[in-house]
């Protein structure tokens, strides 16, 4: 095994691993940490570090996530990923606010 695939299985343990602790001080914040697509973003995220192909990781995310403003906004790989996370984000707090 090399470095990087340790690293990634380290770093993806760590992520369910934050959703848990954070799932015990307060619930709502742990659910929202699970309610993203963490293994799409995981996946996205280590395929962008190995290879650097904005366009590869697009075609990639929309087979996998629909990358609403990426056609629009042609930012790349990264800020679509924080943008679209972000709007995840808030409509699970939405939907929270609304049920």
């Amino acid at each position: 095994m090399n470095a990087l695939f340790v690293t990634k299985v380290l770093v993806s343990a760590l992520a369910i691993a934050v959703a848990t602790e954070l799932a015990k001080k307060d619930v709502f914040w742990g659910a929202v940490l699970i309610a993203l697509p963490l293994a799409s973003i995981l996946a996205m995220s280590w395929l962008y570090v190995e290879t650097r192909d904005d366009a590869l990781v697009t075609r990639f995310a929309r087979d996998v996530l629909a990358f609403l403003l990426e056609p629009r906004t042609r930012l790349g790989f990264l800020p679509n990923l924080l943008i679209g996370t972000a709007l995840l984000g808030i409509g699970v707090w939405g939907m929270r606010r609304v049920l």
